[in-house]
């Protein structure tokens, strides 16, 4: 089965212009502390996307700089117009691909090499095809996810297929990161993140199940291979505001659910992390749950909240943010106290395994409860 990502958008060519100096901004990864390098590209590059700001083999390169950090380098496949259609860490892999193609061993190995060990198929054309498409006024690009395993990148020109290139969904293939550089940046991504305006919950109420004879009414979610892991959220309908999140003492295993999957609700609660790391090394650090939170929805992951044990009011449970489109899911063990709950501050602690690969997740979980 496919999922459509983004279809039909059209290629387009800009002029550029630029020159060499000497790097003065940090990267944000050693991979690409390398290929600046390699092309030669110095100087200091405004905050945003830096589109056909330099030439390398005659050909454009496009240069993100995101926070004071370049975070990105490659052919300038995609037009900025394209980028605000399509998903930014596809367009980044797929050009910082083509541009390693030209810097000989980049990887330690033959680049034909390279594709073979990370399972990157040139299913029709080839790598000096998709290079000659900077050039190309009349492509339109299409991209798919086969059954969140790999992606299938198709480029078209006047109705024919010019290049078809497929790659896993990999988290640290596609962001071109070692399992130490990703676990690493974590805590820091997160402290750094910010969190803007929150427009409030309004659910349909056609879509409200009522809990019974309570007055919670549930906005059903997807189930996390167990049903009692769903990023399910609750509501009560109020006389004088309408419907609102529920948040209260009385419910307190229903107000943690809405509290981790959502940032619409104040609170002043820490989450405490001991990051279970490459190795089996240890990391700690902390920071507001709401900013935890709203990272991670920021990077396109999907909350999954069950509760596992509830012992004189301290409640163990586990949380999964789950990010199909990259490949990966931060799973955590989180245990607090109910009196979080009622005063709305405290401190959650959670164990936390960060980037576990999808084809790892079921080993997490049986079939009869949440590990």
């Amino acid at each position: 089965m496919f999922r459509r990502f983004v279809i039909l958008c059209f290629l387009g060519l800009l002029l550029f212009g630029g020159g060499r100096k000497a790097m003065t901004q940090p990267c944000a990864t050693a991979q690409l502390r390398s290929i600046a390098s390699g092309i030669g590209l110095g100087g200091h590059l405004p905050e945003g996307l830096n589109y056909r700001v330099a030439e390398f083999h005659l050909l454009p390169v496009t240069v993100i700089v995101k926070d004071g950090e370049v975070v990105h380098i490659g052919y300038s496949l995609f037009t900025p117009w394209q980028r605000q259609h399509l998903p930014g860490d596809q367009c980044n892999f797929i050009e910082r691909l083509a541009l390693t193609s030209d810097l000989g061993e980049f990887y330690g190995k033959s680049f034909k090499s390279h594709l073979l060990e990370e399972r990157i198929k040139f299913e029709k054309g080839s790598v000096a095809e998709l290079k000659a498409l900077c050039k190309d006024t009349s492509s339109y690009f299409q991209i798919t996810q086969q059954n969140d395993k790999r992606y299938i990148c198709n480029w078209y020109s006047e109705n024919r297929r010019e290049v078809t290139l497929s790659y896993p969904t990999d988290y640290f293939l596609l962001k071109g990161v070692t399992i130490q550089e990703g676990e690493g940046r974590l805590a820091q991504e997160a402290l750094r993140f910010r969190l803007g305006d929150v427009e409030p919950a309004n659910p349909v109420d056609q879509i409200l199940a009522r809990v019974g004879n309570s007055p919670i009414h549930v906005l059903t979610g997807e189930i996390f291979h167990l049903p009692e892991l769903n990023s399910n959220r609750y509501f009560v309908n109020d006389s004088e505001t309408g419907w609102q999140l529920l948040y209260g003492e009385d419910f307190p295993f229903e107000s943690m659910a809405n509290l981790v999957t959502g940032v619409e609700l104040e609170n002043d609660i820490l989450i405490a992390f001991t990051q279970v790391k490459y190795g089996f090394n240890l990391g700690e650090f902390s920071l507001p749950l709401r900013q935890w939170i709203g990272y991670c929805l920021d990077q396109g992951c999907h909350p999954y909240f069950g509760i596992i044990s509830d012992n004189e009011g301290v409640v163990v449970a586990e949380l999964v943010m789950n990010n199909p489109e990259m490949g990966y899911a931060h799973v955590m063990k989180l245990n607090f106290s109910r009196n979080i709950i009622k005063e709305r501050k405290g401190t959650v602690k959670a164990r936390l395994n960060a980037y576990v690969p999808m084809s790892n997740l079921k080993s997490l979980f049986n079939e009869n409860e949440i590990q």
